[in-house]
C-alpha cells in the first residue's frame, strides 16, 4: 500500500517530549513513524483488543477528521469563511457536508439575513394590501391599476413563500441526522 494511503495515528504533544521521542528514534536508526509503529506494534502484541468493541460503542469511525492544505489554500479557507461570518473549521465541515450530502447548509448568519428580508417583504405585501384597501372607492377611474397592484401582492406573497422554503430547509440541512450516502 502507497505511504499516503495508509492510515495513520495522530497524537499531541509538547516540543520537549516531541523533541525527545525524535532522539531516541535517531539514536535506535529508525524514523519517528517506524519507532512509533513497533512501540504500537508491542503494545497491542501485549494487549489483547476485542476487535468489535470500538465498533459497538460507536468510536470506530468519527466524524473528526485531520486534513492537509496545499500551500495558499489555508489562506483562502479562512478568508472565504470570515467573508461568512463563520470559524474556518466550520466552513470546511460545511463544504465537505454540501458535496457530500449534495444539500448546502447556508451560515447561519446568512440564513438570519434572509429570515430579515422576509419580515421586510411580510411589510411590503401588508403595506401594499392597505393601499389598496385604502383606495376602494376611487379604483372606478382605474381598473387597470387596481389590477396591477393586486397582481403585485400576489407575486409578492408568492415570493415570501419561496424565500419561507429555503428558510425551512436550511433549517432541516443543519438540523438533519441522515447520514446515507448517496451514489
Amino acid at each position: 500500500m502507497h505511504p499516503e494511503h495508509r492510515p495513520s495515528v495522530t497524537a499531541w504533544s509538547t516540543r520537549e517530549r516531541k523533541a525527545l521521542f525524535a532522539a531516541l528514534a535517531a539514536s535506535r536508526g529508525l524514523s519517528q513513524s517506524k519507532l512509533l509503529g513497533l512501540i504500537i506494534d508491542s503494545v497491542l502484541a501485549r494487549n489483547p483488543v476485542d476487535a468489535g468493541a470500538a465498533r459497538r460503542d460507536g468510536s470506530g469511525e468519527g466524524d473528526r477528521i485531520t486534513i492537509r492544505l496545499r500551500p495558499g489554500d489555508g489562506k483562502l479557507l479562512r478568508a472565504r469563511a470570515q467573508a461568512r461570518g463563520m470559524n474556518f473549521s466550520t466552513y470546511a465541515a460545511a463544504l465537505i457536508r454540501a458535496h457530500v450530502r449534495a444539500d448546502p447548509p447556508m451560515p447561519l448568519e446568512e440564513l438570519a439575513r434572509l429570515e430579515l428580508g422576509l419580515a421586510h417583504l411580510r411589510a411590503v405585501g401588508r403595506d401594499l394590501g392597505e393601499l389598496i384597501r385604502s383606495a376602494e372607492g376611487s379604483w372606478s377611474d382605474d381598473p387597470a391599476l387596481r389590477l396591477e397592484l393586486v397582481t403585485l401582492v400576489q407575486a409578492v406573497e408568492r415570493l415570501r413563500q419561496e424565500l419561507r422554503g429555503v428558510v425551512k430547509a436550511n433549517r432541516i440541512s443543519w438540523e438533519s441526522a441522515n447520514v446515507e450516502a448517496t451514489p
